[in-house]
């Protein structure tokens, strides 16, 4: 694609472009042997975070093309195979998925800042092309909201576990941070808009379906960049040298030891009879 801002390609359409996401920074940030040799397939619950996203931010969309069917209870049903003639899996929601949803939806209505934020202008699913003018990759990224009066860019995430330890595990196993700060700088070099801040909407996929809107932490971003920049140049390195590729598949030797647990626990002198 042409560097520029998108509000209308497709979600198929933007992950055929060859443009590098953030999907690729996250991986090579724990190595390239994680990026080149663990490729991201998706997630078995994937089709839940697609449709939750519809709903949540484009509810006309939702209802002309998810089909919610509650009395289908397996995929290898006839019924349901019928359907996956015409639709896409992803956007068939079946039997408890269905209240899964409904209940994702109703939960997040309760949330007056969440309300706030999607209520005031903007859009929905923009996509964005551009080159770092520093490693020269060409980049993308697709944001899930984008208001116009609000200094921060919002990402729905769909997750089992909305509380603040929860979520702060999933934010560092997942690299959200990294994410934020990719966002945020493919935003700067095609808007010229320099924000400091990133939300993110927690919602359970799981009772009770509790939420939380999150905003990053200064330092959090702040370790985001640095990584950011860090695999953006290694990405660069293993585009010119591919033996650098399994760079993380052999960890450097060790010692090793029991669990610091087992060393608070009181043993008994051993009794041989």
């Amino acid at each position: 694609m042409e560097p520029g801002i998108y509000f209308d390609i497709s979600n198929e359409d933007y992950h055929r472009d060859e443009a590098i996401g953030s999907t690729t920074i996250k991986a090579i940030s724990v190595s390239p042997a994680n990026l080149y040799f663990n490729p991201f397939k998706g997630s078995k619950s994937a089709h839940i975070g697609t449709a939750i996203h519809a709903a949540l931010l484009e509810p006309e969309l939702f209802e002309r093309e998810f089909i919610l069917e509650p009395d289908i209870n397996s995929r290898a049903s006839k019924d349901y195979k019928a359907l996956l003639a015409h639709t896409d899996a992803e956007r068939i929601i079946i039997g408890s998925e269905v209240e899964t949803i409904n209940r994702m939806f109703e939960s997040s209505r309760l949330n007056d800042d969440f309300m706030d934020y999607i209520n005031t202008k903007g859009n929905s699913e923009v996509s964005m092309f551009t080159t770092c003018p520093i490693t020269g990759l060409n980049l993308k990224c697709r944001f899930d909201r984008l208001s116009d009066s609000h200094p921060y860019p919002l990402d729905v995430k769909s997750c089992r576990d909305a509380s603040q330890r929860g979520f702060s595990q999933a934010f560092g196993q997942y690299h959200y941070h990294v994410q934020a700060a990719f966002y945020l700088y493919v935003l700067k070099l095609v808007t010229g808009r320099e924000l400091n801040q990133f939300a993110f909407f927690a919602i359970e996929n799981n009772a009770p379906y509790r939420n939380c809107m999150y905003y990053i932490g200064e330092d959090s971003l702040t370790l985001g960049r640095k990584i950011m920049f860090e695999a953006m140049n290694k990405l660069v390195e293993c585009n010119s040298d591919n033996s650098m590729r399994t760079e993380g598949m052999v960890l450097p030797s060790n010692e090793i030891n029991v669990p610091g647990y087992l060393f608070d626990e009181e043993f008994e002198d051993e009794v041989f009879l």
